[in-house]
């Protein structure tokens, strides 16, 4: 009899996951719908595409360049400390 009160008690908080699991099921229907308009939308307009990929190319560029100049930092950052008399070695040993 205690059992059959438990799972009687259980059936609202089920019955309103549920509800709420088919709400956000519809939402991301509709955020699925919404982005296949977007991506047709932006297809269509290759004036964007090109934007967007001169844009990566930009970007492209742009990090690379930042690559290098941290490479180049680190070389200087090395040499200083190397004309300082600082031993890289006692630094990272006293890391560990």
């Amino acid at each position: 009899m205690a059992n059959s009160d438990t799972i009687t008690s259980y059936k609202p908080k089920i019955e309103a996951l549920i509800a709420k699991l088919v709400e956000i099921l519809l939402g991301l229907k509709q955020n699925l719908g919404d982005l296949h308009q977007k991506i047709e939308i932006l297809e269509s307009k290759p004036e964007l595409q090109s934007s967007i990929e001169n844009l990566k190319k930009d970007v492209e560029t742009r990090a690379s360049d930042l690559e290098v100049e941290v490479k180049r930092l680190q070389e200087d950052l090395k040499s200083i400390r190397e004309l300082l008399g600082i031993k890289l070695d006692k630094r990272n040993s006293s890391k560990s």
